[in-house]
């Protein structure tokens, strides 16, 4: 009995120290909790983007989030603390997942999960149905590796699995900071314009531009589109 308390105080301790030292270990995407409170900084500026996708939860009554190449997690986090949300993230990278899962279990955020995986069409084919899909920072990728008709095609599988809503952004070809930004199509003078086209050509019925957020790099601005399956 007399050593009961601290044997289950350890391993919590060195859940938390563990936690910490993988968070320096890296530079992190997006902002992450400690101890209740959200540590600002990391390489991408969520702090604007929240709000709109909060505003399209409530507009939409959404129940069920998933976020595609979710980071850290701080969307689903947010989705599952603030609006109560059943909220799952996927992701590749390991280091990111760990992170996003030691913020789960140390503060206890519920009702929310994530996975590790890739983001491609066999993903899609298991994955269930959702009210809202975030997909922010991603598309881009997928473009340059892929091609365009791929990302179409993928689109167009994606659009059957979102019950409400879609918030998407993707990198430009105007973004000449980046290597990958001149291995992307050619999107003129609008790059907005090209995207709100492109998720049209995939079969969706209304794209709506909410709102802007800055690049990777912040020499751009790209846009925040909401929108419909």
């Amino acid at each position: 009995m007399y050593y009961k308390k601290p044997i289950k105080f350890f391993p919590l301790f060195l859940r938390k120290i563990s936690a910490r030292i993988l968070l320096k270990s890296y530079p992190n995407y997006q902002p992450v909790f400690r101890e209740g409170k959200l540590l600002e900084g990391g390489d991408r500026n969520c702090l604007d983007r929240w709000p709109l996708i909060k505003k399209e939860i409530e507009d939409n009554n959404i129940k069920s989030v998933i976020d595609l190449g979710s980071a850290e997690g701080f969307y689903v986090l947010r989705s599952a603390k603030e609006c109560g949300c059943f909220a799952i993230g996927v992701d590749a990278d390991i280091r990111r997942f760990c992170i996003a899962q030691d913020q789960l279990s140390l503060e206890r955020i519920a009702p929310a999960g994530f996975v590790l995986g890739v983001i491609d069409n066999d993903m899609l084919e298991k994955m269930p149905n959702f009210d809202m899909i975030i997909f922010l920072s991603v598309m881009h990728h997928m473009m340059y590796d892929k091609g365009e008709e791929y990302c179409k095609n993928f689109m167009k599988a994606l659009r059957k699995k979102i019950n409400k809503v879609m918030i998407f952004e993707m990198g430009q070809s105007n973004e000449l900071k980046n290597k990958w930004a001149r291995l992307l199509p050619n999107m003129g003078d609008n790059p907005h314009e090209w995207i709100k086209n492109f998720i049209l050509s995939a079969g969706f019925s209304k794209v709506e531009k909410i709102g802007e957020s800055d690049s990777y790099n912040k020499d751009q601005n790209r846009a925040i589109f909401s929108v419909k399956p």
